[in-house]
């Protein structure tokens, strides 16, 4: 029994780390769309700031079922991205009101708000798409990127949105 809780606790470490370095690799296209929108193209920051956050969430994603978490509770890809959608609007939320806040009334730089919402939405966003969307407490379905993000060549082949109960794999 001790063995097994050693190996569960080594596992939420690695999903822990990988979410990290997943987040910090979608914060930073985030960083890079926020500062070129509004340095290069002169956009107000609020706007850069959704236009990167959308960014995070698709990455995010694509990251989350291919690469970060391996059971899931959803089995449709459908209704697992919008319930993803719907956890990370709340963060997103978050980030504008705190963007808004640190910039404009405390007087902080763009980036510096941007850097510090964004690690306050990834704190918030690990608890619950562990919980309500990535655990193992239903299927285990896992994705390849190709799965997300399907190859063009043959639209004949491209993927339905969802993935029926015939088509999980049993473990």
């Amino acid at each position: 029994m001790r063995q097994e809780a050693k190996q569960k606790t080594r596992k939420e470490i690695l999903t822990m780390w990988r979410y990290g370095l997943g987040s910090t690799i979608s914060y930073l296209i985030n960083l890079l769309i926020v500062w070129i929108m509004t340095d290069v193209l002169d956009i107000h920051y609020l706007v850069s700031s959704l236009a990167g956050y959308t960014s995070i969430v698709i990455t995010s994603y694509i990251f989350s079922v291919t690469w970060i978490f391996t059971e899931r509770k959803i089995a449709s890809r459908g209704k697992e991205f919008v319930a993803f959608t719907l956890i990370t609007v709340f963060a997103m939320g978050m980030n504008m009101v705190s963007m808004w806040f640190f910039t404009d009334h405390l007087g902080w730089h763009y980036i510096i708000s941007n850097i510090t919402t964004n690690f306050l939405a990834t704190i918030w966003g690990y608890v619950p798409k562990k919980i309500f969307l990535f655990s193992s407490k239903k299927q285990k379905v896992e994705y390849e990127v190709e799965d997300i993000l399907p190859s063009l060549d043959d639209p004949d082949d491209l993927p339905t949105p969802f993935i029926y109960e015939d088509e999980l794999e049993q473990d």
